[in-house]
């Protein structure tokens, strides 16, 4: 795929370089006005944001900065790594947030992969006594609803559950796995089924 930043400049980004693109702003990522992607982890997912880089190295700015930040509300310092990627993806901005909303453009449907989704798990996805869900509160109704096809369109049943987070449906959990595990990164395992 080609992106393109003002008229002459242009950015070719692997297939999956894409995939994993839209797992990141399913999940975590932030995407600028300006079209850079700012992707960033916690401390205890190092590991995690350094394989991220290492696979959109072409495609981003060369260094991963950290970030220390103190959280008032419990007097605690925290650690996160961050870095971005080259400023090529405004257009994909228009797509991905109305009115400063993030929400999920049905037309990119075709790149939620079992690599997508694998990231969109890594960064927003829980597992925790049979109960596996993904951090959808960011998104409006109508995006949750084609994210919930998405899911489906793999086999998987999945439904809402409170404060706007959806949940694969037990009997398909060893499915929603099956699918994720060959692209889930070691150090984010702790986040999948035991039976694996």
């Amino acid at each position: 795929m080609i992106f393109t930043a003002r008229k002459n400049l242009k950015l070719e980004v692997s297939n999956r370089q894409v995939e994993i693109l839209i797992g990141c702003l399913l999940g975590d990522a932030y995407l600028t006005k300006l079209g850079k992607i700012q992707i960033e982890q916690s401390d205890k997912q190092r590991e995690y944001i350094y394989w991220k880089h290492s696979e959109l190295a072409s495609i981003s700015y060369s260094q991963i900065k950290e970030v220390t930040r103190f959280e008032k509300r419990d007097d605690r310092v925290t650690k996160s790594f961050r870095f971005w990627t080259r400023q090529y993806f405004r257009e994909w901005r228009e797509k991905f947030y109305q009115k400063d909303r993030k929400i999920f453009p049905k037309e990119l449907a075709k790149w939620i992969t079992p690599l997508a989704v694998a990231v969109w798990y890594m960064d927003d996805g829980s597992y925790q006594k049979y109960n596996c869900t993904l951090s959808t509160e960011s998104f409006d109704l109508e995006s949750k609803e084609h994210l919930i096809d998405a899911l489906e369109s793999f086999g998987i049943g999945a439904v809402f559950r409170g404060k706007g987070k959806i949940r694969v449906v037990n009997s398909d959990l060893n499915k929603f796995f099956e699918l994720i595990s060959p692209y889930i990164h070691a150090s984010m395992r702790y986040k999948t089924s035991l039976t694996l």
